[in-house]
């Protein structure tokens, strides 16, 4: 055991949340981003995490259920203290740094190994999707949204919130064309496109 494992023994309440040690988790979350960038998603199991971070298997556990929850907080659980969308002037200002990010995202290494293992989790895991939706895009389509009404683009909230569906229809083409981009086309290929998305995104939804 390590020295900076936490046992029930440390402290009795750890048994009933998350622990309280931050430099445990840290450790482990980088050491899943690690080992997903140098062996792949198969090879990065709860065992190899442990020992990478130099921490306990009980203590992983303690904090996460499973790996699947694990490699998800690592590559989606960080947040900036603003979103890269959040000063964004206009609705084709939001969708060109909404690709930007995207696209940088879904590029690096540790997420398109830990991409196919994780969609084929979220079949059982329905709370990973809805945490992925609501909690890493909902506040960049809210942005989208009131961007849109205050521009007068799209009608406003109500029965027939037309801004609100532009600006998740919007997400979804970003994120599903990043992710489809990045995980199976070659860069030489997938650059040319990846700079005419926010283009024929703007000439959508901005009219």
């Amino acid at each position: 055991m390590t020295s900076d494992e936490e046992t029930p023994d440390t402290d009795g309440e750890r048994r009933r949340g998350r622990p309280r040690n931050p430099a445990i988790d840290d450790a482990a979350l980088t050491a899943a981003r690690e080992l997903l960038a140098e062996a792949g998603w198969d090879q990065t199991t709860m065992v190899a995490i442990a020992e990478r971070a130099g921490v306990g298997k009980p203590a992983l556990y303690r904090r996460w259920p499973s790996k699947t929850h694990l490699v998800f907080e690592a590559i989606f659980g960080w947040v900036d203290d603003a979103p890269p969308v959040a000063d964004a002037a206009d609705p084709s200002e939001w969708i060109r740094r909404s690709c930007a990010y995207s696209l940088e995202l879904f590029g690096r290494p540790e997420v398109k190994a830990a991409l196919p293992g994780l969609l084929a989790a979220f079949r059982d895991r329905e709370d990973l999707l809805t945490a992925l939706w609501t909690d890493f895009g909902g506040p960049g389509v809210g942005m989208l949204a009131d961007t849109l009404r205050r521009g007068g683009v799209a009608p406003g909230r109500g029965e027939h919130d037309t801004a609100a569906l532009d600006a998740q229809a919007t997400m979804l083409f970003i994120v599903g064309g990043s992710m489809v981009l990045r995980l199976l086309m070659p860069d030489d290929a997938a650059e040319p496109l990846a700079d005419r998305m926010p283009a024929i995104l703007t000439g959508g939804v901005v009219r």
